[in-house]
């Protein structure tokens, strides 16, 4: 659970430190303040109340630079969480909801904002390096277990493929963001892709 509480910057493993960044929770501005890129997590703390979280990475389920302006006017870079965030102001809602999505409940999206657009790339990749020293345990299967699954489908009738090629496309976009990515592109968002995630950051 994403929880704002009183926090000590980081100040090892530190991949990349960047201030005047500014960031939205679901929607909703935090504030500005400082980013702060670990190899153990990704935190950001309020220049102001001296506030802020740390993330640990295999909770961040997408991270991606977006420069769609219809989701938000301002380029950012957009993270994905697999856990809810503690907001004391929609508890009360959340409680009196009985429509509410499971699914969005047990999500996180946040938006980080530099004043610096130029550096959104360089977070991008930032993330990357540190998202894989922290692989996803249930990805770890290994390649005798997926031919073994294949054959058996193969020998049934009942599924053709055509080659570990289609395959190696279909995972593509997965190992974009979690695997050794020091010589790829950043992920960007396809515009009107989070629609839904409409925000206008007073700053």
């Amino acid at each position: 659970m994403v929880v704002l509480t009183n926090f000590v910057p980081p100040t090892e493993g530190i991949k990349l430190q960047l201030p005047s960044t500014s960031v939205m929770i679901n929607n909703r501005e935090i504030g500005s303040g400082i980013i702060f890129i670990t190899e153990s997590t990704l935190s950001w703390v309020n220049d102001d109340s001296g506030e802020g979280f740390a993330l640990e990475y295999p909770h961040i389920s997408l991270h991606a630079v977006s420069r769609d302006r219809s989701s938000c006017p301002h380029e950012n870079l957009y993270v994905m969480l697999d856990i809810p965030w503690d907001d004391p102001e929609n508890e009360v809602q959340e409680v009196n909801s009985d429509d509410e999505d499971e699914d969005s409940v047990d999500m996180t999206e946040l938006r980080f904002i530099p004043n610096d657009k130029g550096m959104l790339d360089a977070m991008f990749h930032a993330i990357c390096e540190c998202q894989a020293l922290h692989p996803d345990p249930q990805d770890s299967f290994s390649e005798d277990d997926e031919e073994g699954i294949f054959e058996d489908e193969d020998e049934e009738g009942e599924y053709e493929l055509g080659g570990s090629d289609q395959i190696a496309r279909a995972t593509d976009p997965v190992e974009s963001t979690n695997g050794d990515l020091s010589s790829s592109e950043p992920m960007e968002m396809d515009a009107g892709q989070f629609e839904d995630a409409d925000c206008d950051p007073e700053n």
